[in-house]
């Protein structure tokens, strides 16, 4: 059984392209208190012909990302269904193709803008 799926994946692999995205950076929300989160993420995408159709994919990323919790991009279900999600949008509204999305980097940051101007102020800046 083994063999026979690995002779069917084996030629799928084969024809099959990879698009790494790196550093992508934007905001989603926190649950509790809806306060702004920075998330930095690096994902690898593959599927056929994906190298073509990078500005679109990059755009199913970022939509997929605003669908989600800070909280819930934490979880191991959060981006089994992060990636579920990006391989659904893909198809649905650019007719592409991704087999495999793989998270190489997933960061949270909580420290907005405002919250480091409060730092900045509460401490004068000595040259």
């Amino acid at each position: 059984m083994k063999k026979i799926l690995l002779s069917l994946l084996v030629p799928l692999l084969l024809f099959a392209g990879q698009l790494h995205l790196d550093r992508l950076e934007t905001t989603v929300l926190q649950k509790k208190n809806g306060e702004p989160v920075n998330v930095e993420l690096s994902l690898v995408l593959q599927g056929r012909d994906i190298e073509r159709n990078e500005i679109q994919l990059m755009d199913v990323v970022q939509t997929a990302l605003g669908s989600f919790w800070a909280e819930t991009l934490l979880t191991s279900q959060g981006k089994a269904k992060f990636k579920k999600m990006i391989i659904e949008l893909a198809d649905k509204q650019y007719g592409i193709e991704v087999d495999f999305v793989y998270i190489q980097n997933l960061r949270l940051r909580t420290d907005t803008l405002e919250k480091c101007l409060e730092l900045i102020r509460q401490k004068p800046v000595k040259f």
